[in-house]
């Protein structure tokens, strides 16, 4: 393979030579992958429980939007992925659309919210996992001990492959979903059609009618779908990569954006418009439900399907984490350790590294104040970087087909989609930056703005000190003969048809 002048010189790591393992997953563990990430049945006992408390009846138009607003915002990641298969994904995406810096800052961004959310992740199941010990065996296992077991577990996942990890994703996933679709359609056929009301999709239907409800609500309603993302980074190690990608990556955001209109319909039909402020003030809105619908006898069934949850996102996140990581060390961007593979073709050295991360980050607070409270601080303080990545690639995706791909351009799929889909997320972004109060839990986000800071430094710092490796930022891509089964390695290409702006 040529080198020099047409791309970055790889390390010595046997990255070039072997690189991750080629093929191994096929769309359906692609899209349980990214499902796992996005976490549906926690967001439906989270994040749009908190959407419901806002939007009231109307919380169903909530939804749509968001829905809407992940499609576009996937078709703009799918663009990309048809085009540059990277483990790198959106680092990777935005480092061609945006620029160099832009493309670090992201992978930046990215690796502060996947540090986040792994042992958020890792702190919801130990809860979940200790509170369903407690019930139905009777015995008392500390959640901080149960972090151990359960990090341990997630890291062994990691290290034996994609194919294992993601194996136990579509278990987990197709699990946890039919648990909640379950009961969602349980409450639908028993209130029957008498009950059900077009007037959710009319902002009118909010507690107070105003617009200010349905904008706060959609800040958690968007936050229920982050994650999709995850399944771009199988973008070396998916069977017809330039397929499975794009079609996975929207597929993740349909099946949750079904699953969620399913239950959210379930839950503002099921309690009536006079209920619903009772129901979000319930200590398990859906524990409730459950009883009210199936039996009290069933509420560990709950409590399982959110552990499973808990797990399967966790496993997603590690593994999405590391192959950013691995993409950034293999472009040195950052150390190129990190890019070491172990026997199995798993990044060993990124794993260790995340797995250093989360226990230092989530297990002080698990022993300190729980594994809940631990899941909403950790979770918290990635919001605001989730969002502004998603923004990011949007307007990224218009850039890059402005310019390198512009001879690919197309109004609707390129312009309008990821217009739309950057001008939804201002809505999150917006309340993200200005909180109802500034409590602890409002402020954490701003934490991403301090490591932005830290990320621009770094910038400087790299382009100072390792211009070559700067320059060949987000180069490294599966090249289209790989992409169609074979299992060469990964070439560092240059775009032909016009030179890259920005920095």
């Amino acid at each position: 393979m040529p080198r020099g002048k047409e791309g970055p010189r790889l390390d010595a790591s046997g990255v070039e030579s072997r690189g991750l393992a080629r093929g191994v997953v096929g769309s359906a563990r692609v899209i349980a992958f990214g499902a796992s990430n996005v976490a549906p049945a926690g967001a439906a006992v989270g994040g749009l429980v908190i959407a419901v408390s806002y939007a009231g009846f109307a919380s169903p138009l909530v939804v749509l939007i968001a829905f809407v607003a992940s499609v576009c915002c996937a078709s703009s990641i799918a663009e990309f992925g048809r085009r540059l298969p990277s483990a790198g994904s959106l680092y990777t995406y935005n480092s061609r659309g945006l620029g160099r810096t832009g493309g670090f800052l992201t992978g930046w961004m990215m690796v502060f919210a996947y540090a986040l959310y792994a042992p958020a992740g890792i702190s919801l199941t130990s809860a979940y996992a200790s509170q369903l010990v407690a019930d139905t065996l009777h015995v008392t296992i500390d959640g901080w001990v149960l972090f151990l077991v359960i990090l341990g577990a997630v890291v062994l996942v990691a290290y034996l492959g994609i194919r294992t990890s993601s194996s136990v994703d579509l278990v987990l996933v197709a699990g946890e979903v039919a648990v909640i679709a379950a009961l969602a359609i349980t409450i639908l056929v028993k209130i029957g059609p008498a009950h059900y009301s077009v007037a959710v999709l009319s902002p009118a239907s909010s507690p107070n009618g105003q617009l200010t409800d349905i904008t706060d609500a959609m800040i958690y309603a968007i936050t229920a779908f982050a994650g999709f993302e995850a399944a771009a980074a199988l973008g070396e190690e998916a069977r017809n990569t330039r397929r499975s990608i794009p079609a996975s990556t929207i597929g993740v955001v349909i099946v949750a954006g079904i699953f969620y209109l399913l239950v959210v319909c379930a839950e503002t039909f099921g309690v009536g418009r006079r209920g619903i402020s009772g129901f979000a003030r319930q200590p398990s809105p859906l524990g409730y439900l459950t009883s009210q619908y199936w039996s009290p006898s069933a509420l560990w069934a709950i409590d399982l399907v959110v552990m499973l949850t808990g797990l399967g996102f966790a496993i997603a996140v590690v593994n999405a984490a590391i192959r950013v990581l691995f993409a950034m060390g293999r472009e040195q961007a950052l150390p190129a350790s990190l890019a070491r593979l172990s026997s199995r073709q798993t990044p060993a050295v990124s794993i260790g590294c995340v797995a250093v991360l989360a226990l230092v980050l989530g297990l002080p607070l698990t022993y300190a104040d729980g594994g809940a409270r631990a899941f909403g601080y950790l979770a918290g303080a990635g919001g605001l970087s989730i969002v502004l990545i998603y923004l990011a690639v949007n307007i990224a995706a218009i850039r890059a087909f402005r310019t390198e791909f512009r001879d690919q351009f197309r109004l609707w799929r390129h312009l309008l989609v990821p217009a739309t889909a950057a001008v939804l997320f201002l809505f999150p972004l917006w309340g993200i930056l200005h909180p109802h109060a500034y409590t602890l839990a409002d402020l954490l986000p701003f934490a991403a703005l301090g490591w932005l800071c830290l990320g621009a430094i770094a910038v400087g710092v790299l382009r100072a000190r390792r211009p070559a490796s700067f320059e060949t930022l987000g180069r490294v891509f599966l090249p289209a003969t790989d992409s169609q089964g074979g299992d060469r390695a990964l070439r560092a290409s240059r775009s032909t048809s016009r030179p890259r702006g920005g920095m």
